[in-house]
């Protein structure tokens, strides 16, 4: 595994809004390539994981990531979807899981 990507006290809690590359994200391999529910997911993770501690990770918890996506307890939607919301997250040495692509230029 890898270490963490960001600092374990990194706090973006009092931070209301996430900068988004949109040229970035809309030429993205995701957009081109994951079904579009997937990728409503993958940034539903994203905008979730920017107020996680530490900020841009998410916990490596099934159930925890489905209602992050907005899917409440629908794993059977998020399993179906997994790989595309997911995609580029890495599970680090903390036991969490971090996107190394941000999201802002």
């Amino acid at each position: 595994m890898t270490a963490p990507l960001t600092p374990a006290d990194c706090d973006l809690q009092d931070f209301p809004f996430m900068p988004l590359h949109v040229a970035r994200l809309r030429d993205s391999d995701l957009a081109a390539e994951e079904h579009p529910e997937a990728c409503w997911y993958a940034v539903m993770l994203w905008s979730a994981a920017w107020h996680q501690l530490p900020a841009g990770s998410l916990p490596d918890n099934e159930t925890i990531l489905a209602r992050l996506c907005g899917l409440g307890r629908d794993l059977k939607t998020f399993r179906k979807h997994r790989a595309g919301a997911m995609r580029g997250f890495v599970l680090c040495d903390d036991g969490r899981l971090y996107h190394p692509i941000p999201t802002a230029p």
